[in-house]
């Protein structure tokens, strides 16, 4: 029997979610309602059947942040959405919502990451976790064991996935298994396509560099497999910072959401710098509370800023000058561009603030302010926060 419909002004989601109560050890599970109209968020405990959060509205929080498998911070709690809680939501989001993978090799990405991550969030495919790895002989082998591959397909894999570091995405999206598999077969005479592409991701795949320039999961069994193996599992597979003149670039989530994620990147390796760490994380409010810790009682933005950074993933960057005889701190900073996107837009109309930014507090991109900062920055983002 067909759900019955919902009226547009009160269309809702529901989802089951899970809460780690670190201090008592044990996972809790929660409904959570997302009412649609009004951007307002409901929480009801399972466990004592009781409304924990009344319909409250959050504007940091917006549809496309609800999803199973995806991490929402409420008022700096964080819930693990994974399951849907009725029929009607899972009608009207299960096939919108497939998860994939793609691991970016090094060959393809230190050219062209920006563009691929851009014409995949065009073509509504989203990222939803991403992460640079550096693979040893080991953990490449393990990750391709049970593959179903070719002894040759298999050894030219393992070859390109440690020829540098690489990238790995994972991505939610319609039908988003077949979609990249067209990709990397596109214009092949031997796979045949069961979807469409549309023209920009055509566009996209007539780069050979980039149609042969990743590997992607082509089944949902494999997909679960590879996204447990670089997002899961307790190997220490994330690509480390070097910490030599280098600096740290946070995209803010609102940047992310806005789909802008791609655009930033693109301008960031267009203008000198390299990127040679990266990881995507959901902050919770503590540790964003904790990072702009200078900032309070300084700044009247400080409790926005926080609100901000912990309201959806952000991309953490380390970055360093193509030109190593230059300061990464200086130029980036100076690519960055004042705080203030409107005093951006006046005096320095080049800079990532001035093109994507829309206040003091969604200002597009977080910059290490001093030199002194930039190692320690650097491991809060990436050793300190799980």
């Amino acid at each position: 029997m067909k759900p019955a419909a919902i009226p547009a002004n009160e269309r809702r989601l529901a989802f089951l979610a899970e809460w780690y109560h670190a201090e008592a050890g044990i996972i809790r599970t929660f409904l959570i309602t997302y009412y649609v109209a009004d951007k307002a968020v409901e929480v009801f405990d399972q466990r004592n059947k009781r409304t924990f959060l009344r319909r409250t509205k959050i504007p940091e929080l917006t549809q496309r942040d609800f999803f199973v498998g995806s991490k929402i911070n409420v008022f700096g709690r964080q819930f693990d959405i994974v399951d849907y809680a009725d029929d009607i939501t899972r009608t009207n989001l299960a096939k919108y919502r497939k998860k994939g993978f793609v691991l970016l090799k090094n060959s393809m990405w230190t050219k062209h990451l920006g563009k691929f991550l851009k014409t995949l969030i065009d073509n509504k495919i989203n990222i939803n976790q991403g992460l640079m790895v550096d693979l040893t002989p080991k953990m490449a082998t393990q990750f391709l064991s049970g593959k179903d591959k070719t002894n040759v397909s298999s050894s030219v894999l393992m070859n390109e996935v440690l020829a540098g570091p690489a990238i790995s995405l994972e991505l939610i999206g319609d039908n988003v298994v077949e979609t990249m598999k067209a990709c990397a077969n596109y214009k092949s005479t031997e796979v045949e396509a069961t979807v469409k592409l549309p023209p920009g991701l055509e566009e996209l795949c007539e780069c050979e560099e980039i149609r042969h320039g990743f590997y992607y999961s082509d089944s949902d069994n494999d997909v679960v497999m590879d996204l447990r193996f670089f997002f899961e599992s307790s190997h220490r597979i994330i690509k480390e910072c070097l910490f030599q003149n280098t600096t740290l670039a946070i995209i803010k989530p609102h940047s992310i959401k806005d789909g802008l994620l791609g655009d930033i990147v693109s301008e960031i390796l267009a203008n000198g710098f390299r990127v040679t760490a990266m990881r995507m994380i959901l902050m919770a409010r503590i540790n964003c509370e904790e990072f702009y810790e200078v900032y309070r009682g300084v700044l009247p933005e400080y409790i926005p800023m926080v609100a901000q950074l912990a309201s959806g993933v952000c991309m953490c960057l380390e970055i360093a000058c193509a030109d190593p005889d230059k300061q990464a701190h200086k130029e980036f900073r100076n690519f960055c561009g004042p705080m203030d996107p409107e005093i951006a837009k006046l005096l320095r109309p080049h800079t990532l603030r001035a093109k994507f930014g829309k206040s003091k507090v969604q200002n597009a991109v977080h910059c290490t302010d001093l030199p002194d900062d930039c190692h320690l920055e650097l491991q809060y983002m990436f050793k300190i926060i799980d």
